[in-house]
């Protein structure tokens, strides 16, 4: 538009200096609508669409002429959905002649009567602003048009003016009054205000700038102030620019707020996720082609955010560089990432699935593309106790890749690297993880189990998914999980919640210590096709090996899991149900198995027969575990382990 507006204004400086320089040298008689025709036929030929002079021609001779213009128009595009781009009912100006042998063009004054302008793209993104053949290389000093051919304007009035914005793919109409205003100090100031529709909501928009005078002035920055509504988003940008003609040297202050940023996806070529309310201020600049918003500080919801934000277009696309910091963090205000509502309403009815299946916009992910870094070191969760968050985050054609995702937990730390192909129809995911030295107590912070806790968490984590969903992801997921606890601890407390009701025979078996140590907890799961199988679950406590066996079904969230205890030594207190764990993942649902299966105190149930060759990630993953490690000698066990016959395996599996 700004660019449209410019060759609309050096296109009628032009036509000014032609008409003063050849009504020079005519007489004074002359008939100027002799000149209406060739006119409009050189602008038509420039342009590639019909311009035309309908009304007449008129001037009133002196030094300072006085010239009017009636009844132009400029056609619209063939597809456009009206005739006319550009309609102008009178157009009368002053221009002073010694100016123009100096090669300037001075207007004393300028009045416009009843301007229209249409702009609009239609369905394949055609712009009716772009002239000619939108296909030729862009002449890179077509832009650059000397100062002398942009009138300097000293008085401008503007009556009844009117520009109208349509772009039916984002569903936005704009309908805007253009006027001049008369300041305290008798400046006349452009002002633009109106209203429309942008994607069924409404939008208004007012603009002021200062004296058209200013527009000129080297050493007077132009005053700007804009504000606008978009629903319930309001935003507002002043201060002043210091070179208005080409946008350089912004000094500008940027305020917004609204109740959701996703609101912004109208607007924005980029995918925005749902967020609580925010409001967000920072300083405007420009450095070159760079568009820098500096200083940046908001809330958003409970979180408190600051940095620095940089756009730009590279390669005609749009480019965002940003480095952002959270002095608070609540991961509640952040959970539309991954598509949960970050803020529910409570007359909602409750989702009987715990996965959000609300899918992403993938042309959205392939919108824009950028880098940014987040970190925060104050961070508020319901679930793992995090300490510290690092991420640094890509975006390149539609490649969005998230490496690493670092969380700090106590002296450990998880890292994952996650990569989104958004270039087709389906995103294509992968996710690799690192559990390294993360402490048991840490991530029992807070509960009743910490102080009885102990044990050092390392894992492992590599999956594959399609899907436009987290819910999609899940249920075609493939891959493997491993994760390894060793000398550790864990709380009486914390087994009988669970419903390992064999707590009570370890406490006597070992005294009356509140927790029960754990040598080594190996958890292997394979994922096929969205299906979690336990290969090996094991607790390896000093008397006793606690099991669990079964499957999670991601697509359908259902669990049918089984837990149950080996006792190392003959006890009385042995005799214990195994647990069964039903229901879904949002609702799990454990009960005493009725008929135990599996025969209970003996002692011949060594460690051996429960490490089988089945756990299909420990062979190839480096744990950097001690060599003297509990978890360690398990990991030898189960691949030194001979090879049992595949006959027996299946019946073992069976089993």
């Amino acid at each position: 538009m700004l660019r449209f507006l410019k060759w609309i204004a050096i296109a009628f400086g032009a036509l000014i200096g032609i008409l003063v320089l050849t009504v020079v040298f005519v007489l004074a008689f002359f008939d100027l609508n002799r000149l209406c025709e060739p006119l409009s036929a050189a602008v038509s030929k420039s342009l590639g669409r019909e311009f035309a002079i309908r009304g007449d021609l008129t001037a009133d001779w002196s030094w300072t002429p006085r010239f009017t213009i009636n009844d132009v128009k400029l056609a619209n595009a063939r597809w456009g959905s009206e005739p006319n781009m550009f309609v102008l009912d009178r157009l009368a100006f002053a221009v002073r002649i010694p100016e123009l042998f100096k090669g300037r063009i001075v207007l004393p004054e300028v009045s416009v009567s009843k301007p229209r302008v249409l702009l609009e793209r239609n369905a394949k993104g055609m712009a009716n602003w772009e002239f000619g053949d939108r296909k030729k290389e862009p002449d890179r000093a077509e832009g650059q048009i000397s100062e002398r051919w942009i009138p300097k304007i000293n008085r401008l009035a503007i009556e009844d003016g009117r520009l109208m914005f349509l772009d039916p793919s984002t569903d936005t109409r704009l309908d805007m009054k253009v006027s001049t205003v008369v300041g305290a100090s008798d400046e006349q100031a452009v002002e633009l205000s109106g209203e429309g529709r942008l994607q069924q909501e409404r939008f208004i928009l007012k603009v002021r700038g200062g004296s058209v005078l200013d527009l000129w002035q080297k050493d007077r920055p132009f005053p700007v102030n804009v504000e606008l509504k978009y629903g319930k988003t309001e935003a507002k940008v002043s201060g002043t620019v210091a070179e208005p003609l080409e946008l350089q040297g912004p000094d500008l202050r940027f305020e917004a707020k609204g109740p959701d940023l996703a609101a912004l996806a109208a607007v924005a070529p980029m995918w925005i996720p749902e967020t609580p309310p925010y409001r967000f201020s920072g300083k405007i600049t420009r450095d070159g082609e760079r568009w820098l918003l500096k200083g940046f500080e908001g809330r958003l919801g409970d979180s408190d955010l600051t940095g620095d934000l940089m756009f730009t277009m590279r390669d005609e696309r749009p480019y965002v560089q940003g480095d952002l910091v959270a002095r608070k963090l609540d991961f509640k205000d952040f959970v539309g990432i991954f598509g949960a509502d970050p803020t529910p309403s409570p007359e909602e009815p409750e989702r009987p699935r715990l996965l959000p299946d609300k899918p992403y916009p993938v042309e959205g992910l392939r919108g824009a593309d950028g880098e940014i870094t987040f970190r925060s070191d104050n961070i508020v969760t319901p679930w793992v106790p995090v300490d510290d968050i690092s991420v640094h985050l890509k975006m390149d054609r539609g490649m969005v890749t998230i490496q690493p995702v670092k969380l700090t937990v106590g002296f450990g730390a998880i890292d994952s690297n996650v990569t989104l192909n958004a270039r087709g129809d389906t995103l294509q995911t992968e996710v690799k993880g690192k559990i390294d030295k993360v402490p048991f107590k840490r991530l029992l912070a807070g509960t009743p189990f910490e102080e009885e806790a102990a044990g050092t968490f390392f894992g492992r984590i590599h999956l594959t998914t399609i899907g436009n969903s987290v819910a999609e992801m899940a249920a075609h997921s493939d891959g493997g999980i491993l994760i390894l606890m060793e000398q550790g601890r864990i709380s009486n407390l914390m087994m009988e919640i669970f419903g390992i009701d064999f707590a009570e025979s370890l406490q006597k078996l070992i005294g009356k210590d509140p927790s029960i140590p754990v040598r080594c907890t190996i958890a292997d799961f394979i994922v096929s096709d969205g299906v979690v199988k336990t290969q090996l679950f094991l607790m390896d406590t000093t008397d006793t090996n606690v099991l669990m066996e079964g499957q999670v079904n991601l697509a359908t969230e259902d669990l049918d899991l089984r837990l149950s205890a080996h006792p190392k030594d003959v006890s009385p207190f042995s005799a214990r149900n195994p647990i069964k764990i039903k229901g879904s993942l949002k609702k799990p649902r454990p009960y005493p198995e009725p008929a135990p299966l599996i025969a209970r105190g003996a002692a011949s149930i060594a460690l051996g027969a429960l490490l089988t060759p089945a756990a299909a990630l420990i062979p190839w993953i480096e744990l950097g575990l001690a060599e003297d490690s509990e978890c360690h000698a398990l990991v030898d066990a189960a691949t030194s382990k001979e090879k049992i016959p595949q006959k027996e395996r299946k019946q073992q599996e069976r089993r």
